[in-house]
C-alpha cells in the first residue's frame, strides 16, 4: 500500500509550503483544511481534502488518519493581532491537536510532527505558550513516535509591523534590544520535510540571520515607510490590560506579543531566505490589508 500522510493546517502559511514540497515528491498526502477558500488553495496539489474544525470533537474528524503512516500537523490559531477565527488558543491548538492525536493511536499512525513554538516551556502564564506546551506533553506521552519543532517565528508574522508601517507608526516596546533569528516559512517547511521520518524529539529552529528587534523594525521603514517608536514596557504593560474589557484573543495576543519581542528568541540557524529578502518579495497591496 502507497504511504499516505496527513497534513493538518494545510492552507496556512507554513502547512501550503509543506505541501508544495510533499507534491513535488509524488507523496499521498490527505489535507485537513478548515474553510472553502482553504479547500481552494490545497486543490492543485490533493484532490484528498478534508473540511472540518478539528477542535469541534473526535467524531467530526473520526478516521481522518485511517491509513495514514504519518501525522504532520502545522494547525493552531494566528498570533496576527489582525487575523482571527473566533476560537481561543487552547480550543485551536489544544484540543483540535489532541483530537487528531487521539484519532492517530487510534488508527495505528507510525509517526507525529507537529510544529509549536520556542519558549512554550518558559512562558506558560501566556495561553499562547500554555496551550502548544498542552499539546507537546500529550504527544510525548501517546507511544507515538515524534518530533515536536519548534521555531522562533515566521517572517510573516511580523506582517502586523509592516501593516502597522503602512499606517505611518511601527511600535516597537522598549529598546528593541532582544535578538531573534526568525525563519521564512519555505525554509521552515524544508525543516519539517527533512524530519518526517527521524529527527530529535524537540527541535528548536530559527532563520540564518540574527537581527534585533529595533533592527527589524528600522528594514521595515526602509521598505515602507512609517516611523518606528519605541514604546516604554510600564506603558505597554498598561496597554496589555485594556483589551481584556472588549476581547480575551486580542488581549491574549499583546501580552504574548510583548514576550516574545521583549526576550531573545533564537534557534539552530537555518534556510537561506533572509529578512530582508522577505521584505524585498513582499507585494504590499496583495500580501497586506
Amino acid at each position: 500500500m502507497r504511504e499516505k500522510i496527513l497534513l493538518a493546517g494545510a492552507s496556512g502559511a507554513l502547512g501550503l509550503e509543506v505541501l508544495k514540497i510533499l507534491h513535488q515528491q509524488g507523496k499521498d498526502v490527505r489535507a485537513l483544511v478548515h474553510s472553502a477558500d482553504g479547500s481552494e488553495k490545497v486543490a492543485r496539489y490533493t484532490q484528498d481534502i478534508w473540511r472540518a474544525d478539528a477542535s469541534e470533537g473526535n467524531e467530526i474528524i473520526k478516521d481522518i488518519t485511517k491509513d495514514v503512516s504519518i501525522v504532520i500537523s502545522t494547525l493552531g490559531k494566528s498570533v496576527s493581532l489582525f487575523t482571527d477565527r473566533g476560537k481561543s488558543f487552547m480550543e485551536n491548538d489544544f484540543y483540535a491537536n489532541s483530537n487528531l492525536l487521539d484519532d492517530a493511536v487510534k488508527n495505528g499512525v507510525k509517526r507525529f510532527l507537529y510544529v509549536s513554538i520556542k519558549g512554550a516551556e518558559k512562558a506558560l502564564e501566556y495561553e499562547v505558550a500554555k496551550s502548544h506546551k498542552m499539546f507537546e506533553d500529550a504527544l510525548e506521552t501517546s507511544g507515538l513516535d515524534y518530533t515536536i519543532i519548534r521555531p522562533v517565528g515566521f517572517f510573516s508574522g511580523l506582517n502586523d509591523l509592516a501593516i502597522m508601517a503602512k499606517r505611518k507608526v511601527i511600535p516597537i516596546i522598549g529598546e528593541g534590544k532582544a535578538r531573534t533569528n526568525s525563519i521564512h516559512q519555505k525554509d521552515l517547511a524544508k525543516v519539517v520535510i527533512e524530519n518526517m521520518y527521524e529527527g530529535p524529539d524537540i527541535k528548536e529552529v530559527g532563520g540564518p540571520l540574527v537581527h534585533t528587534r529595533r533592527e527589524m523594525a528600522d528594514m521595515i521603514a526602509e521598505k515602507i515607510g512609517g516611523k518606528v517608536v519605541p514604546v516604554p514596557q510600564k506603558i505597554a504593560e498598561w496597554g496589555m490590560f485594556l483589551p481584556e474589557m472588549v476581547d480575551d484573543s486580542l488581549s491574549s495576543k499583546l501580552k504574548y506579543f510583548k514576550f516574545v519581542t521583549t526576550n531573545d528568541m533564537i534557534g539552530e540557524k537555518n534556510g537561506e531566505i533572509t529578512f530582508k529578502e522577505y521584505l524585498d518579495n513582499l507585494d504590499l497591496e496583495k500580501d497586506l490589508p
